[in-house]
């Protein structure tokens, strides 16, 4: 069977299963601690009639048309993105509101400098060689006195339960280091705003917990990638040869029939001004 549900948000619009990533972008919107901390960071945010919000690494637009409704009909919200599959869609959905999308760069925002009231990304950092630059932009880019929103993820708390030490093991020591990505910077989150110039406000995290996976229905637990791809990945780094690399994959599916299986992952937030 093909693998349709690979690691990465990296290349979005040369994906040959770029429908398979917008749904799962829409799953991962849905996740317990993805809720959680979109509410903490409204709160956080206070967002006021007629202000303007940039969304930087907008994605489907979901979490930016969200907060909208705290602007009012004066205000705007306006969200960029790498991918254009993703950008098109977060269009779509804003039909009617005072809303616009865009593909751009979030090392180079198009916008002049303290242009918008507050400045949000989430889960975007992670994919971006420089983020400490993306950063500076987002800084650069809101008002005095204005905030910035960073939500992301520490991949090295992404832990896989199967019934086997071997595996947990060997998923800990993977994800513990940073190989093509950043991909642990939600922890570093405070560290970056601090550096850019910024006041720490507020700080939080959510863990997300997935205790159930039917791998004979679901290609991948819901919102995640598939466990295959977790296997390559481990192959390629050379933690396991090709032989094991199926072992691994099976060891997990069959822990899920029988109900062992069980996963989690820490995100970070941290609101800043």
């Amino acid at each position: 069977m093909e693998d349709t549900h690979r690691l990465g948000y990296s290349g979005v619009d040369d994906d040959a299963h770029v429908e398979v990533l917008l749904d799962t972008m829409d799953a991962t919107g849905e996740w317990p601690a993805v809720r959680e901390l979109r509410a903490w960071e409204r709160r956080e945010l206070g967002l006021q009639p007629g202000q303007r919000l940039l969304d930087v690494g907008c994605g489907l637009g979901d979490a930016a048309l969200a907060l909208a409704v705290d602007l009012g009909d004066g205000g705007e919200v306006v969200g960029i993105d790498s991918s254009s599959a993703m950008v098109a869609a977060a269009n779509a959905r804003s039909a009617g509101m005072r809303a616009r999308f865009a593909v751009g760069d979030a090392c180079s925002l198009d916008a002049l400098d303290g242009s918008f009231d507050a400045v949000r990304s989430e889960r975007t950092l992670q994919w971006i060689a420089e983020p400490m630059a993306a950063v500076r932009e987002m800084v650069r880019v809101v008002r005095p006195g204005g905030r910035v929103s960073l939500i992301d993820t520490d991949w090295s708390t992404f832990t896989i339960e199967a019934g086997d030490p071997r595996v947990s093991e060997l998923v800990s020591d993977a994800f513990a280091i940073e190989q093509r990505r950043p991909s642990n910077i939600g922890r570093r989150l405070h560290l970056l705003v601090a550096d850019a110039g910024l006041e720490v406000l507020a700080r939080t995290e959510a863990t997300h917990h997935w205790t159930s996976w039917d791998p004979d229905v679901e290609p991948a637990p819901a919102g995640c990638f598939s466990m295959r791809s977790v296997a390559d990945d481990l192959v390629e780094s050379g933690r396991l040869t090709s032989r094991e690399g199926d072992e691994f994959v099976s060891t997990i599916e069959h822990a899920a029939r029988d109900g062992r299986f069980a996963m989690r992952l820490t995100m970070h937030a941290v609101v800043a001004g």
